[in-house]
Protein backbone atom coordinates (compact mmCIF):
# COMPACT_ATOMS: atom_id res chain seq x y z
CA UNK A 1 0.00 0.00 0.00
CA UNK A 2 1.42 3.35 -1.04
CA UNK A 3 2.36 5.84 1.68
CA UNK A 4 3.40 9.50 1.70
CA UNK A 5 6.70 10.25 3.41
CA UNK A 6 9.07 13.16 3.94
CA UNK A 7 12.71 12.49 3.23
CA UNK A 8 15.93 14.42 3.89
CA UNK A 9 17.97 13.76 0.72
CA UNK A 10 21.39 12.30 1.54
CA UNK A 11 22.52 10.93 -1.83
CA UNK A 12 21.91 11.14 -5.57
CA UNK A 13 23.83 8.50 -7.48
CA UNK A 14 25.36 8.75 -10.93
CA UNK A 15 22.63 8.01 -13.54
CA UNK A 16 22.47 4.67 -15.35
CA UNK A 17 20.54 3.52 -18.43
CA UNK A 18 17.59 1.14 -18.07
CA UNK A 19 16.30 -0.56 -21.27
CA UNK A 20 12.76 -0.22 -19.92
CA UNK A 21 12.78 3.20 -18.21
CA UNK A 22 15.62 5.16 -19.87
CA UNK A 23 18.07 7.19 -17.81
CA UNK A 24 17.52 6.62 -14.11
CA UNK A 25 19.18 7.50 -10.86
CA UNK A 26 18.88 6.30 -7.29
CA UNK A 27 18.05 8.75 -4.50
CA UNK A 28 18.55 7.89 -0.84
CA UNK A 29 17.53 9.81 2.25
CA UNK A 30 16.40 9.63 5.85
CA UNK A 31 12.88 9.73 7.24
CA UNK A 32 12.80 10.80 10.89
CA UNK A 33 10.59 7.85 11.88
CA UNK A 34 11.81 5.03 9.66
CA UNK A 35 15.44 5.92 9.05
CA UNK A 36 17.02 5.24 5.68
CA UNK A 37 14.92 4.96 2.49
CA UNK A 38 16.20 4.34 -1.03
CA UNK A 39 13.95 5.57 -3.87
CA UNK A 40 13.95 3.82 -7.23
CA UNK A 41 13.40 4.35 -10.09
CA UNK A 42 13.97 8.12 -10.25
CA UNK A 43 14.05 9.37 -13.90
CA UNK A 44 16.73 12.01 -14.38
CA UNK A 45 14.14 14.00 -16.36
CA UNK A 46 12.25 14.38 -13.08
CA UNK A 47 15.31 15.97 -11.49
CA UNK A 48 15.48 18.42 -14.38
CA UNK A 49 11.83 19.43 -13.93
CA UNK A 50 12.01 19.80 -10.15
CA UNK A 51 15.62 19.98 -9.09
CA UNK A 52 16.53 19.03 -5.54
CA UNK A 53 19.88 18.71 -3.82
CA UNK A 54 21.39 16.96 -0.84
CA UNK A 55 19.80 18.14 2.41
CA UNK A 56 16.60 19.23 0.70
CA UNK A 57 13.48 17.77 2.31
CA UNK A 58 11.18 16.17 -0.28
CA UNK A 59 7.70 14.67 -0.12
CA UNK A 60 7.21 11.37 -1.96
CA UNK A 61 4.62 8.65 -2.34
CA UNK A 62 6.26 5.23 -2.06
CA UNK A 63 5.25 1.58 -2.15
CA UNK A 64 6.95 -1.66 -1.17
CA UNK A 65 9.78 -2.71 -3.46
CA UNK A 66 8.90 -5.69 -5.64
CA UNK A 67 12.09 -5.97 -7.70
CA UNK A 68 14.91 -8.45 -7.49
CA UNK A 69 17.44 -8.43 -4.66
CA UNK A 70 15.44 -6.26 -2.24
CA UNK A 71 17.52 -4.36 0.28
CA UNK A 72 16.14 -3.28 3.65
CA UNK A 73 15.73 0.37 2.61
CA UNK A 74 14.39 -0.11 -0.94
CA UNK A 75 11.10 1.58 -1.84
CA UNK A 76 9.34 1.97 -5.19
CA UNK A 77 8.82 5.64 -6.09
CA UNK A 78 5.16 6.08 -7.02
CA UNK A 79 5.10 9.89 -7.14
CA UNK A 80 7.43 12.78 -6.41
CA UNK A 81 5.32 15.44 -4.69
CA UNK A 82 7.83 18.27 -4.44
CA UNK A 83 10.47 19.90 -2.26
CA UNK A 84 9.06 21.21 1.01
CA UNK A 85 12.12 22.50 2.92
CA UNK A 86 15.90 22.57 3.00
CA UNK A 87 18.56 22.29 5.72
CA UNK A 88 21.02 25.01 4.73
CA UNK A 89 22.90 25.78 7.95
CA UNK A 90 26.21 23.89 8.13
CA UNK A 91 25.97 23.32 11.88
CA UNK A 92 22.51 21.79 11.52
CA UNK A 93 23.79 19.60 8.70
CA UNK A 94 26.68 18.43 10.86
CA UNK A 95 24.32 17.66 13.74
CA UNK A 96 22.12 15.62 11.38
CA UNK A 97 25.09 13.67 10.03
CA UNK A 98 26.38 13.00 13.52
CA UNK A 99 22.95 11.77 14.66
CA UNK A 100 22.99 9.02 12.02
CA UNK A 101 26.74 8.31 12.06
CA UNK A 102 27.81 4.65 12.04
CA UNK A 103 30.95 3.32 13.75
CA UNK A 104 32.31 1.74 10.56
CA UNK A 105 31.48 0.36 7.12
CA UNK A 106 31.27 -3.16 8.57
CA UNK A 107 28.89 -1.94 11.28
CA UNK A 108 26.47 -0.71 8.60
CA UNK A 109 26.36 -4.08 6.88
CA UNK A 110 26.26 -6.15 10.07
CA UNK A 111 23.16 -4.17 11.15
CA UNK A 112 21.33 -5.52 8.10
CA UNK A 113 21.28 -2.13 6.38
CA UNK A 114 22.77 -1.28 3.00
CA UNK A 115 23.02 2.48 3.68
CA UNK A 116 24.84 4.42 6.37
CA UNK A 117 27.24 7.24 7.18
CA UNK A 118 30.90 6.97 8.19
CA UNK A 119 33.59 9.48 9.11
CA UNK A 120 36.53 8.73 6.80
CA UNK A 121 40.22 9.44 7.03
CA UNK A 122 40.89 10.02 3.33
CA UNK A 123 44.16 8.60 2.02
CA UNK A 124 43.79 8.88 -1.76
CA UNK A 125 41.40 9.66 -4.62
CA UNK A 126 42.09 8.27 -8.09
CA UNK A 127 40.65 6.90 -11.32
CA UNK A 128 40.87 3.16 -11.95
CA UNK A 129 41.47 1.54 -15.34
CA UNK A 130 37.73 1.75 -16.09
CA UNK A 131 37.67 5.50 -15.47
CA UNK A 132 35.75 5.16 -12.21
CA UNK A 133 36.67 7.51 -9.37
CA UNK A 134 37.68 5.76 -6.14
CA UNK A 135 38.45 6.72 -2.57
CA UNK A 136 41.02 5.01 -0.39
CA UNK A 137 40.20 5.68 3.26
CA UNK A 138 40.02 4.26 6.75
CA UNK A 139 36.94 4.43 8.95
CA UNK A 140 36.69 4.73 12.73
CA UNK A 141 37.62 1.06 13.14
CA UNK A 142 40.90 1.87 11.31
CA UNK A 143 40.00 -0.64 8.58
CA UNK A 144 41.14 0.41 5.10
CA UNK A 145 38.72 0.59 2.15
CA UNK A 146 39.14 1.24 -1.58
CA UNK A 147 35.66 2.02 -2.93
CA UNK A 148 34.14 3.43 -6.11
CA UNK A 149 32.50 6.82 -5.55
CA UNK A 150 29.21 7.48 -7.37
CA UNK A 151 28.43 10.96 -6.03
CA UNK A 152 26.74 13.05 -8.74
CA UNK A 153 28.99 16.05 -8.01
CA UNK A 154 32.01 14.13 -9.26
CA UNK A 155 30.28 13.42 -12.57
CA UNK A 156 29.59 17.12 -13.03
CA UNK A 157 33.21 18.09 -12.46
CA UNK A 158 34.49 15.29 -14.71
CA UNK A 159 32.22 16.59 -17.47
CA UNK A 160 33.59 20.08 -16.98
CA UNK A 161 37.23 18.93 -17.07
CA UNK A 162 37.20 15.74 -19.19
CA UNK A 163 40.94 15.86 -19.89
CA UNK A 164 42.17 17.34 -16.61
CA UNK A 165 41.66 14.92 -13.73
CA UNK A 166 44.00 17.06 -11.67
CA UNK A 167 41.27 19.67 -11.23
CA UNK A 168 38.83 16.99 -10.10
CA UNK A 169 41.39 15.60 -7.67
CA UNK A 170 42.10 19.08 -6.35
CA UNK A 171 38.53 19.33 -5.06
CA UNK A 172 37.76 15.75 -4.11
CA UNK A 173 41.09 15.04 -2.42
CA UNK A 174 42.99 18.20 -1.50
CA UNK A 175 39.96 20.35 -0.71
CA UNK A 176 38.08 17.54 1.04
CA UNK A 177 41.03 17.09 3.39
CA UNK A 178 40.39 20.63 4.64
CA UNK A 179 36.71 19.91 5.40
CA UNK A 180 34.81 17.92 8.03
CA UNK A 181 34.01 15.14 5.57
CA UNK A 182 31.42 12.35 5.84
CA UNK A 183 30.74 9.51 3.38
CA UNK A 184 27.36 7.93 2.69
CA UNK A 185 28.05 4.23 2.10
CA UNK A 186 25.71 2.10 -0.01
CA UNK A 187 25.70 -1.21 -1.85
CA UNK A 188 24.98 -2.28 -5.41
CA UNK A 189 21.50 -3.58 -6.26
CA UNK A 190 22.59 -7.18 -5.65
CA UNK A 191 23.88 -6.09 -2.20
CA UNK A 192 27.33 -7.53 -2.96
CA UNK A 193 29.59 -4.53 -3.55
CA UNK A 194 30.10 -1.50 -1.31
CA UNK A 195 30.56 2.04 -2.65
CA UNK A 196 30.59 5.68 -1.62
CA UNK A 197 27.27 7.05 -2.87
CA UNK A 198 27.57 10.61 -1.53
CA UNK A 199 29.99 13.00 0.15
CA UNK A 200 29.06 15.62 2.74
CA UNK A 201 31.60 18.24 3.71
CA UNK A 202 30.73 20.80 6.39
CA UNK A 203 33.55 23.25 7.20
CA UNK A 204 35.84 22.26 10.02
CA UNK A 205 34.97 23.76 13.38
CA UNK A 206 37.46 26.49 14.29
CA UNK A 207 38.72 26.32 17.83
CA UNK A 208 39.94 29.67 19.12
CA UNK A 209 42.05 29.87 22.22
Amino acid sequence: MAEIKNLVVMAKAIPSISPMHGELTCVAGINDREGWIRLYPVPTSLLGQSYFMKFDVIKVKVDEWKGRHPRLEDKFLVEYMGKIASIKDWDKRRDFLTKYLDPSVDAILSSGRSLGIVKPVILDFYQDLNGRCRYVFTDSSRKSHDLVCRDWEITGLLSKYPSDFGKVKQKFLNWMLSRDTYFVIGTTSDNLNKMVVAIHYPPRISIHS
